[in-house]
This record gives structure tokens, C-alpha cells and sequence, in this order.
């Protein structure tokens, strides 16, 4: 990255939630700034001291890898927690309820997720956590940035519940599309929300679409826009005006190979995760005899099958919980 200033941003952005049928889409973004010379270092090699890629021998370390590889049905949200709130720590932002991370993680949907009756009650569904641990954790890996020239100035997410899903699917008739729109709108929102002139995107292929001029050009008009890449495993794009210069990669497996983008993927699966069980809660609380979902197509499918066999009684809107595609 050859001329880019000390002042610049590296963010990676991914989302959780795109295969379910139930429960909501997730993107979220995690906003670094750096100094020139380290844009091109691995974060993990260079944070070493207080994270980890890797769960095992963490030794205290904080976890920051592909949510994936984060989180599974027989360990939870464990790392997933500690991690997101210790960045969040880190912001001075300490979320006690589910409704607290929804509005520290400045997703516009908090007032859209009222509609959902199975999130009236989010600001009483409690996160539990070692105050101390996550302070320890969030102090480290704060020290550790500084003393490399770095901070974690933003993590943010956009939330999309089913309804609000269905609506932009029956306008661009596409699941990639809708997911691409709301990757735009946080690339927008951080670009006009920072006096940084130098930003630079990192963000996990979009499906198996190679080419995204022609979309970036809709979404950022009044930037002029060059092609640098278009490749089978890149895709790479210059945006600019007099005053901002943005580097924008899709690249496959970005949230595996960019620590921006891996903690992007957490924060999203960690929202994601706390509205589950605020779906989960509601349903059950109605019928003892349902078991839980992940929302994902089988077991959705089962979900739903069990809503109409074991408690038919149960009345919901099914626009409102379930996904068209």
C-alpha cells in the first residue's frame, strides 16, 4: 500500500445469519486505524500478546478468529462474548441486556425489532459476564494497539429481521443483493463518519460474484471509481474524491485471513446469537414441549413443523418469522 498516509483506517466487514430461515441477517464492521507501515502486517502476529487466532493455549488471550471457528452448539457463546465485549470495552461501551448490545453495536433496527414480538422483552434478557475478566481482557488488547500505533475505533452492525428481509427481496429478487446493500451502507456511513482520508475495506466475497463495479458505481456516485482487480479470488476497487481515497477488496475467505473481518464476523453471530434466544424464549415460554432452533433450513423447517403439531395454539405472523429465501 505504497503512499497511503498515517491516516487511514482498515475495516473488515462480514455478516452471520444469510442461510437461516429463521431469525435475522447480521453484517457488522470492526474499524481499525493504523499506521502506514503496519497495513500490511498480520494483526495477529503483530497483537500477539493479548489475542489469538487459535482457541487452544489462549492462555488469557482474547479469541479473534472466523465466528465459525469461534462458536459451535457444545461451546456456545463463550468466546464469542468475551471477545465482542472486550471490544466493546474497549469503546467505552459496556451492553448489560440484549437491548443494550443491539444499541452500543448502533444497529438502526432497535426500533424496527418492536415489532417483533418475540423482542418486546430484550431489555430484560440479561448478559451474564465476569465484569473484571472482560476489563483485564479489553486493557490488554487496548495497551497492545497503542503501543503499535493502533486503535479500535468502531464496531457496528446492521440488523435485518425477517420482515424487513422479505421486503428488499420482493424488490431486488436476490439474497446477494440485499446483503451487498447493506455491506454498502456500512462502507457509506464509515466513509462519511470519519475525518480519516485513507480507508481501506476488507470484506468476505459476496457468493461467487467477481465483479462489483457496476454496483459500486450505483452505490457511490459521486466518487469516481477505478478497477484495480477482478479475479477468481479477489476483486479489488479504487473509490475517490479530492479529500477521500477507499481501497475496497472482496476477497474469499476474507474473514479468515483479515483480523478486521474476523472480528466483524463475531460481533455479527454474537447479535445474531442473543436475538436467537430471545426468539427461542418467547416460543418456548408458550410451550415447554418445543425445543430450541438455530434457525438454520433443517432445522427451521423442523421448528416450524413443531409449532404446527405440538403447539398449534401458538399465533404468530408468519411474515414476520419466516424467511422467503
Amino acid at each position: 500500500m505504497k503512499g497511503i498516509l498515517t491516516d487511514t483506517i482498515v475495516v473488515g466487514i462480514d455478516e452471520a445469519g444469510l442461510g437461516p430461515i429463521l431469525g435475522p441477517l447480521v453484517v457488522s464492521a470492526a474499524v481499525f486505524s493504523m499506521p502506514a507501515e503496519k497495513i500490511s502486517a498480520d494483526m495477529w502476529d503483530v497483537l500477539s500478546d493479548s489475542i489469538s487466532s487459535n482457541k487452544k493455549h489462549l492462555a488469557g488471550r482474547l479469541l479473534i478468529c472466523d465466528s465459525k471457528k469461534a462458536y459451535n452448539s457444545s461451546i456456545g457463546t463463550v468466546h464469542l462474548e468475551k471477545t465482542v465485549l472486550s471490544c466493546l470495552k474497549c469503546l467505552g461501551k459496556n451492553p448489560s441486556s440484549a437491548a443494550d448490545l443491539v444499541e452500543v453495536l448502533g444497529s438502526d433496527s432497535s426500533g424496527k425489532l418492536a415489532e417483533y414480538p418475540w423482542y418486546k422483552n430484550i431489555g430484560q434478557q440479561k448478559i451474564n459476564f465476569n465484569a473484571d475478566e472482560i476489563s483485564i481482557s479489553a486493557g490488554a488488547f487496548e495497551k497492545n494497539l497503542g503501543k503499535n500505533g493502533m486503535s479500535l475505533i468502531a464496531l457496528k452492525s446492521c440488523c435485518l429481521e425477517a420482515a424487513h428481509y422479505n421486503e428488499l427481496i420482493r424488490k431486488v429478487r436476490n439474497k446477494s443483493t440485499v446483503v451487498f446493500q447493506i455491506v454498502c451502507k456500512l462502507i457509506d456511513e464509515i466513509i462519511h463518519g470519519t475525518g480519516h482520508k485513507n480507508l481501506i475495506f476488507k470484506i468476505d466475497r459476496q457468493g461467487g460474484r467477481t465483479r462489483y463495479a457496476q454496483p459500486l458505481r450505483t452505490m457511490f456516485g459521486d466518487m469516481e471509481l477505478k478497477v484495480i482487480k477482478e479475479a477468481e479470488n479477489l476483486s479489488s476497487y479504487q473509490l475517490s474524491t479530492s479529500y477521500k481515497n477507499v481501497r475496497i477488496d472482496f476477497e474469499v475467505r476474507a474473514d479468515d485471513i483479515y483480523l478486521p473481518a474476523s472480528l466483524a464476523s463475531m460481533a455479527s453471530k454474537y447479535l445474531r446469537e442473543q436475538l436467537m434466544v430471545s426468539l427461542n424464549g418467547y416460543f418456548l415460554e408458550k410451550c415447554s414441549k418445543l425445543k430450541p432452533t438455530a434457525g438454520y433450513w433443517t432445522d427451521g423447517k423442523r421448528f416450524l413443523n413443531d409449532l404446527k403439531t405440538i403447539a398449534p395454539h401458538i399465533r404468530y405472523n408468519p411474515s414476520q418469522l419466516i424467511r422467503c429465501r
